[in-house]
């Protein structure tokens, strides 16, 4: 009797030990590599402890430098990270496991910004433009205004990279440059400083994949159950930014380090607009930055848009009424509401 007790007292703590091991949060490194407001959606879900609430323990890494993120996720010293479109597909060119798992923002929220001396493009003519390294969406930004200003990169005007943003942006106050790319609140500071912008490609009709979730195929295949809890939590950040607007404007301060309240009022206001309700990869989104590789890349040329990015953890979420969930807790409707009437998502 006392022989058969120990072996279900033995089998009983064994199901305690498997229930807690279950319990446990699935530990997850998340990197971001700009202070950018389109990182906004993981910010608010690490704030609001909403990665918490969905099982997950999440370290929020800052890694600058554009393509070093995901640089660091193929090493495997982090499972996600939040980028542009660019380095991920760059790296899948070249061979790496990347796979864009939600496009955040699909389109370019760049503004091109130049010291008080630049009154007009054709004024870079002979001068430095910097970004933070080759392949980044400021990058591609840079080269799609220099064209439409009819000049040409590196013959008539000379790029060069900086390492990070922060970087880029000390060089154009002091000097060093004479213009660059930024997306909210950095554009927005430097228009406060005296810049003068140039161009702005905010709420034009160009589809790019801008910033986003990437993670490695490997990863998501060994480890779907942590790809969803990520994405889910993130999506449902991205509501959560645009229905608390001081709880985001708190958060933008905090990781962007701007004090200015005008400054991070208008990220705020910006990316509330931008930011997709339902961040869908679509087939355009990738073809246009596949073709911004097209001259320096032949593999560009022949790419399949589709193999780039895997639209399955947003697909579950919008089946299984979660999406409408998010809707229905929301204070008010979004323009880019996938459950509203008017949606075009």
């Amino acid at each position: 009797m006392g022989r058969k007790f120990g072996f279900l007292a033995s089998v009983f703590a064994l199901c305690l030990c498997a229930a807690a091991a279950q319990a446990q949060p699935i530990a997850v490194r998340l990197s971001y590599s700009a202070p950018s407001g389109s990182n906004s959606p993981a910010w608010l879900a690490k704030e609001l402890g909403l990665f918490d609430r969905h099982g997950l323990q999440v370290s929020m890494i800052y890694i600058g430098g554009g393509t070093r993120p995901v640089s660091v996720m193929l090493a495997g010293e982090t499972e996600f990270t939040i980028v542009t479109g660019p380095p991920s597909v760059l790296a899948k060119l070249s061979g790496g496991e990347t796979v864009i798992l939600a496009t955040f923002i699909n389109g370019l929220t760049t503004s091109i910004l130049a010291r008080p001396e630049i009154r007009q493009p054709s004024d870079l003519r002979g001068k430095r433009m910097g970004i933070s390294r080759f392949g980044v969406i400021g990058d591609f930004a840079t080269r799609i205004a220099l064209r439409r200003w009819g000049l040409t990169p590196f013959k008539d005007v000379t790029i060069i990279q900086m390492g990070g943003l922060p970087e880029v942006f000390a060089a154009l106050k002091s000097g060093a440059v004479h213009a660059a790319a930024f997306s909210p609140p950095l554009s927005t500071e430097a228009k406060r400083q005296g810049m003068v912008e140039l161009l702005d490609f905010s709420g034009g009709d160009i589809e790019f994949a801008n910033t986003g979730l990437v993670g490695t195929s490997r990863y998501v295949s060994q480890h779907a159950d942590a790809a969803r809890r990520v994405v889910r939590a993130i999506v449902e950040g991205i509501w959560a930014f645009k229905g608390n607007r001081e709880t985001a404007v708190r958060a933008i301060e905090k990781y962007t380090r701007v004090a200015d309240r005008n400054v991070l009022e208008e990220t705020y206001r910006i990316y509330r607009r931008d930011l997709k309700s339902a961040p869908r990869t679509t087939d355009g989104a990738v073809r246009r930055v596949l073709e911004g590789f097209m001259d320096d890349d032949p593999r560009a040329r022949t790419a399949n848009p589709a193999d780039f990015y895997n639209t399955r953890f947003i697909d579950e979420l919008e089946q299984t009424g979660f999406m409408k969930e998010l809707a229905a807790r929301s204070p008010m409707p979004f323009a880019d509401d996938p459950c509203s009437p008017s949606s075009n998502s």
